[in-house]
């Protein structure tokens, strides 16, 4: 089971909000950015909504959120002006990125020339960017050089599905999707 919710990041949430806990506002309370405290109350307001108003969020010893509902995994992201969450019963990774962003100027930096190579896509930059970050967060390791220790290995066009490996580790799928023709949304899991 893999569930994937997109949804726009209200500029402000209303104090009575019921799906929000005093635990949520707290921990939003560490951003001095305010777009960056709704990003977080709009992703916990999701897992929320999804798995109950009492699941218990925490993070792991790499700093990726958690739930205490057994069998059950989550991934969150933000980006253009909207907040992704994977919820699956195995490990997951998922990113969100606004197709307005141009990664072109950096893509040597976090693409092999193998990957640079691999589609015409003018969106192709981002979607890597895209997928490496939800790579990154379905293996759970920091530390991983994106540009030469996790590769893309293959890519389907019509199917918008990539296959990548980190070194010597189990290989993944990414699922590929422009979403409204505004945002990129990548979702790993191990194949």
């Amino acid at each position: 089971m893999v569930k994937v919710l997109v949804e726009c990041t209200p500029w402000a949430y209303a104090c009575c909000d019921t799906l929000l806990t005093a635990e949520d506002v707290a921990s939003a309370s560490r951003f001095q950015n305010e777009r960056r405290r709704n990003e977080h109350l709009a992703w916990r307001r999701v897992v929320r909504r999804e798995l109950g108003r009492g699941v218990s969020i925490s993070y792991n010893e790499v700093g990726a959120p958690i739930v205490d509902t057994p069998n059950t995994f989550i991934s969150v992201a933000h980006g253009g002006g909207c907040v992704a969450v994977a919820i699956a019963d195995e490990r997951i990774g998922i990113d969100i990125e606004s197709i307005e962003r141009d990664f072109t100027m950096a893509s040597a930096r976090y693409m092999s020339p193998e990957e640079l190579l691999m589609s015409n896509d003018e969106l192709w930059p981002a979607m890597v960017w895209c997928a490496k970050e939800a790579l990154y967060k379905l293996y759970g390791k920091r530390g991983i050089e994106l540009r030469t220790e996790l590769q893309i290995k293959s890519y389907n066009a019509d199917t918008k599905q990539l296959t990548a490996e980190l070194m010597n580790e189990r290989r993944a799928v990414v699922e590929m999707e422009i979403r409204e023709g505004e945002i990129i949304v990548a979702t790993a899991r191990f194949n």
